[in-house]
């Protein structure tokens, strides 16, 4: 065991030769952990070393619980906000590359938000922060009623992919401070079913009203606004330390630049970027060009509606079985399973065209794709020095967000050469990609079983 700590301490978790560079370790720390995580020796002598986080206190907790609350609210409402705007451009006989463009400039300004937005939180904290992002996201909603251009409604979506990756750091950040890396993969599974189950309830809300009026925009306003209400009256959490850098600069400001936790990741988990990079790809596809891929085969917006619902609620099943498994094996592996798995049913479905297989096969796909950002991201801070945890979690929507960006784009670009089903001939070749690697970065560096 000691020599698999000593192995582990000399290169970065799943290195496969993406950097030169090798981490300085002192010491390893104790406890389950599919790879050994080091703590870096500082470069400068005199520069004092983190002080360990201690256990949460009760208001802590109390504050995350509202945060969450805050977050299922508003998740719900945009939830409700992307599949609408897929199945209003459609009834205005968009073609598909429009809808992709449109979609896509959401995760544009999700990724600028990462590299920019994150700065505020340090600022005035992470209630605050979210109060911000959340009443500027309510703005936008009702904009997309009043002009109908797709120009403007691309406008539209940048500024609101900005606010929400601002709300996704104030929650990630906060949660895996607060999380021990035992526990690390469970805490971010709540999340990541919050996440689900209110963007899965969203779905629903589509066949309260006409697509093509002006009431489910407001209902996206409304939710966005009721979002804040519970993170108001919450008071202010204690924001997490904040580490200076040798020459005493704070690590906000470096936040601010997007980057340090890019290299973060880079350095110490590198398969860590390309698998979240194909997370973002995956899930941005999935959500924007699915309903236009079911409309293009024959279903009706109900249908479509239903479906979406369903199939994101399905994502909430595999969530605390996967994260079980990946707190207690090796998270590359869990990670190799979950893209095997989702590279075949993405075949199934490129060739299959029947419509009981499509919803089948179509629920299991999206239980299996969407537990990878919650392995993947789990399988980063596990890696990572403890007091970068803030810049990792915005760097980590970074990646996410440039893969999301583009997944609109290519995927529309894919079925306008292969049909309505080239949004799974895209998936199936993402997926090939992500096997290749993790399966290059499981023999470059080996594996070190999770000890409970």
């Amino acid at each position: 065991m000691k020599q698999a700590h000593e192995s582990a301490a000399r290169q970065p978790c799943g290195a496969f030769s993406l950097s030169d560079a090798q981490p300085r370790a002192d010491f390893v720390e104790s406890g389950p952990s599919s790879n050994a995580r080091v703590a870096p020796v500082h470069e400068s002598a005199y520069e004092p070393a983190p002080i360990p986080a201690p256990r949460p206190p009760v208001s802590s907790l109390r504050s995350t619980a509202i945060l969450l609350l805050g977050y299922a609210i508003l998740i719900t409402g945009n939830g409700l906000l992307g599949t609408l705007i897929s199945l209003r451009l459609i009834q205005q006989q968009a073609p598909s590359i429009v809808v992709g463009v449109v979609q896509s400039a959401y995760y544009v300004g999700f990724m600028l938000g990462a590299v920019y937005g994150g700065s505020l939180i340090g600022r005035v904290g992470h209630h605050r922060a979210f109060v911000t992002f959340a009443a500027a996201s309510a703005c936008c909603a009702l904009g997309y009623a009043v002009w109908s251009s797709a120009a403007t409604w691309a406008a539209l979506r940048f500024i609101t992919g900005f606010c929400l990756v601002g709300i996704f750091t104030v929650i990630e950040s906060w949660l895996h401070q607060v999380a021990s890396n035992a526990q690390r993969g469970r805490v971010f599974s709540a999340y990541l079913i919050t996440n689900y189950l209110g963007v899965g309830t969203g779905q629903f809300l589509i066949g309260l009203a006409d697509p093509a009026g002006f009431e489910l925009f407001s209902a996206v306003s409304a939710l966005f606004a009721a979002s804040l209400i519970p993170v108001a009256l919450a008071g202010t959490a204690p924001a997490p330390a904040i580490a200076h850098d040798a020459h005493g600069a704070a690590f906000g400001s470096r936040l601010a630049r997007g980057l340090s936790g890019l290299r973060t990741i880079y350095r110490w988990a590198p398969l860590g970027v390309i698998a979240c990079l194909a997370a973002g790809l995956l899930n941005s596809a999935f959500y924007t060009m699915q309903p236009v891929f079911m409309r293009r085969v024959g279903y009706s917006v109900p249908d479509v509606s239903h479906f979406m619902g369903f199939a994101l609620l399905a994502a909430l099943v595999p969530q605390w079985p996967v994260a079980r498994v990946a707190d207690r094996f090796d998270r590359r592996k869990v990670l190799l399973s979950l893209a095997v798995s989702a590279g075949t049913l993405s075949v199934l479905l490129f060739v299959l065209r029947d419509g009981v297989l499509i919803e089948a096969l179509g629920y299991l796909y999206v239980a299996v794709a969407f537990s990878m950002y919650g392995v993947v991201a789990s399988y980063v801070n596990d890696c990572i020095p403890a007091d970068e945890r803030i810049a990792v979690s915005a760097a980590l929507l970074l990646i996410f967000s440039f893969g999301a960006s583009g997944g609109p784009t290519l995927a529309s670009a894919t079925m306008a050469i292969a049909g309505p089903a080239g949004l799974y001939l895209f998936t199936s070749l993402v997926m090939g990609v992500l096997v290749l690697l993790t399966l290059r970065s499981l023999r470059a560096s080996g594996s070190v079983n999770r000890s409970v």
